[in-house]
């Protein structure tokens, strides 16, 4: 579906596989960010905490527009993909807020309860605490994988009750159906990304049972060495789930997308080897929401030519882009 401000995707020379451009997306990190971000803890619903990342450009001034980024699993606000989109945005002027779920980041030592799939109530308390800080200000919300989804949920249960101040989002790559995406990497070729994310989330899980005083915790050990199976014995069960089955479908937004009243915007590749595409047909959308979809990219790729952007990282100038026209209200995220 072709948008305002969206030129297509033409991946570079060397970037048309889906698995190189997952993986060089994550060591092309573009410029390190020199800005020093004001650290925060935001208390959440339940008593937990965690930490986001407030950076104000110099040209900011009350009431203007604030955007909050959610990183996708084993991630954090200086992931490459969040840190980069934030730096560009803030360049046009808007102030932006990088959260660290539950467990990861600066959260890790400070959250006693583990980041999971469901988390809407915690993004709803980010934005309340967002909306203390500036309350005249719009806010867009930007996810991205799992952050995506979580995002996507929590539009899907606000519905037309959602906080005015929050006007646009973006999503990308998300995993909207949990069943669907977690069959996908045990695909042979996607095993890659299966074992990346539970090895990571093992080493963190065992890092934090060390250092985190009332860790929530059932005690599981030796962990397990699949996401289905960490999720089935870990992930689910602290979080009151039957298994990973019962968490999948209880947790994944696609059965809310009907709901959503918020203009978004959905950035999906065809390609992409851990959300597999063919799900987002599986599930009808709300008419607020624009799925735009790219043949090539990868997860969180979309490392393409430098011919319509001053980079390669088309994925961050189109949310780049689409933020300034809602900002400008020159264009829509819907159409």
């Amino acid at each position: 579906m072709e948008i305002a401000n969206c030129p297509p995707f033409r991946p570079f020379r060397l970037g048309r596989h889906a698995h190189l451009q997952t993986i060089a997306a994550v060591f092309l990190r573009g410029k390190p960010d020199q800005e020093l971000a004001t650290r925060q803890m935001v208390r959440l619903s339940d008593g937990d905490r965690l930490v986001i990342h407030d950076n104000r450009p110099m040209t900011w001034h009350p009431g203007d527009r604030i955007a909050i980024f959610l990183h996708g699993l084993c991630g954090s606000h200086a992931s490459p993909y969040v840190a980069r989109a934030a730096r560009k945005l803030r360049a046009t002027g808007v102030r932006t807020v990088r959260v660290d779920f539950r467990g990861f980041g600066d959260s890790a030592l400070i959250s006693q309860h583990h980041l999971y799939a469901g988390c809407s109530q915690d993004l709803r308390d980010v934005v309340q605490h967002v909306r203390q800080l500036s309350p005249t200000s719009q806010i867009s919300l930007i996810g991205f994988s799992i952050g995506a989804s979580i995002m996507l949920k929590t539009l899907g249960e606000w519905s037309s009750a959602y906080p005015k101040c929050v006007d646009s989002a973006v999503a990308v790559s998300p995993p909207i159906d949990l069943v669907h995406s977690c069959a996908n990497l045990q695909n042979n070729g996607n095993r890659i990304y299966d074992h990346y994310f539970v090895s990571h989330l093992k080493a963190n899980l065992a890092m934090r049972r060390r250092k985190v005083a009332r860790l929530v915790d059932n005690n599981i050990n030796p962990l397990p060495n699949r996401l289905v199976h960490f999720d089935d014995q870990f992930t689910g069960p602290v979080w009151g789930f039957r298994g990973a089955r019962d968490y999948y479908e209880k947790c994944s937004s696609g059965p809310l997308l009907t709901q959503v009243q918020v203009p978004t915007i959905i950035l999906a590749s065809k390609d992409d080897p851990v959300v597999p595409f063919q799900m987002f047909s599986n599930w009808p959308m709300s008419s607020k929401i624009n799925l735009v979809t790219t043949r090539r990219g990868g997860h969180l790729g979309f490392l393409g030519l430098h011919r319509s952007d001053p980079d390669r990282h088309w994925m961050d100038w189109r949310i780049c882009r689409w933020i300034e026209a809602v900002n400008n209200k020159t264009g829509h995220l819907s159409g």
